[in-house]
């Protein structure tokens, strides 16, 4: 097939929707289609390169601080690719992304859209996550403006299906998980000499409010472990100052980094723990990437976070919010190490299930059926054309 992904970020990792696109680019060429690449390309050298869509100084930094760039569509650019595509897959709900899907409609080109950012993304941002009627306000803006245009929605996880379900997106939601990459693996190691009498607690991902790193900085001055704990820290983001600040009140201050795969995948490998608190996730890329190398995980209950999904044991989940609940299941696993080790086992083979080849498979069905019933005039909220949402979730059938 010849595909076009459309995503305002393709050629920057820092955030977990580019890296992705990075990976289903490199699985779809390894199976031989013939891919293009519609996004910000600041050496312009791309024949689907995008310019950077400026707001003023005050909103870009605010954009920045996030890791996120937002692209300036160029239609005749985009006319040009789509016109060579059997299907197009559009990630975001932004102008790059609904532009598309208008092109899409005009040209009468199969298209379908990802649902990889929720508001409470762009409003914790803004501290403004609590606003009932602001996040209300977004859900309607990211429906009307792209995902009632597309019959075929990929949903990161069950929770971001239900989620759509909820707001009544009518269309068919594919629960498709982006999947952990072959880089990641069980391969176990000895900690760094520095840390052999040392419990190693790990968090990867990007530091923003919604993330909640507060919680394990909380969490580890409340354990009755504390002095023995080391946290590890790999990402980069708008809160990292704040964090790093807390954490000098811990007894051994945290390491803070941004690591490449390989360096991940020595980490997850001879860390204790992994700790996924976020308020708000609509996979946690990095936690099945912890579980894939048999780190055991620690995750919040929140219901706008799926990363309980990579859990298996009561004790791999605490209460949203909650330091003191966090600490408690520290407490629990660093005081059982022979069930700590013995979970290593069980949870990576429970990562299995979420291989990035089983995703590949996933989303070329996806793709597949999207051609097969594609019609330009959808809108899925018209008397004529209008359906039940309805999840499709490949995993309930394994």
């Amino acid at each position: 097939m010849k595909i076009t992904l459309v995503t305002d970020q393709f050629y920057e990792n820092n955030h977990g929707t580019s890296v992705s696109a990075q990976r289903i680019y490199d699985g779809l060429v390894a199976r031989g289609h013939q891919v293009n690449v519609i996004a910000i390309d600041k050496d312009e050298s791309n024949d689907c390169g995008m310019k950077e869509r400026q707001f003023g100084k005050p909103i870009n930094n605010i954009i920045h601080s996030q890791g996120m760039q937002l692209a300036k569509p160029d239609k005749d650019k985009i006319r040009e690719i789509v016109a060579q595509a059997d299907i197009v897959h559009v990630y975001l709900p932004f102008k790059l992304g609904y532009t598309t899907i208008e092109i899409c409609r005009e040209l009468n080109v199969p298209c379908t859209a990802a649902f990889h950012i929720v508001p409470e993304n762009i409003t914790s941002t803004l501290y403004m996550n609590n606003f009932f009627a602001l996040n209300s306000s977004l859900w309607s803006k990211f429906y009307n403006s792209t995902y009632k245009y597309v019959k075929h929605i990929h949903c990161p996880s069950l929770m971001v299906a239900k989620q759509l379900e909820l707001h009544r997106f009518n269309s068919y939601l594919h629960v498709i998980s982006n999947g952990c990459c072959s880089k990641f693996k069980v391969q176990p190691q000895p900690k760094p000499s520095i840390f052999n009498d040392k419990f190693i607690i790990c968090f990867a991902g990007r530091f923003s409010r919604e993330k909640r790193y507060d919680l394990i900085i909380k969490a580890v001055a409340e354990s009755k472990f504390k002095d023995k704990i080391q946290l590890i820290f790999g990402g980069k983001g708008p809160v990292r100052n704040q964090i790093m600040n807390m954490a000098k009140e811990l007894p051994n201050y945290p390491v803070f980094s941004f690591f490449t795969h390989e360096q991940l995948n020595s980490l997850f490998n001879f860390a204790d723990l992994y700790i996924h608190p976020a308020d708000t996730e609509v996979e946690g890329l990095s936690c099945l990437e912890a579980i894939t190398c048999g780190c055991v995980p620690i995750v919040s209950d929140s219901p706008k976070s799926a990363s309980s999904q990579f859990t298996l044991s009561k004790h791999s989940v605490f209460e949203n919010g909650d330091y003191k609940s966090l600490a408690q299941q520290i407490d629990w696993w660093l005081s059982h190490p022979q069930e700590l080790q013995k979970h290593r086992v069980a949870i990576a083979r429970h990562a299995q299930k979420f291989a990035f080849e089983k995703s590949m498979d996933y989303y070329l069905d996806m793709f597949e059926q999207a051609i097969k019933d594609w019609d330009c005039e959808y809108k899925s909220n018209s008397k004529e054309k209008a359906m039940e949402p309805t999840i499709i979730n490949y995993y309930a059938k394994k």
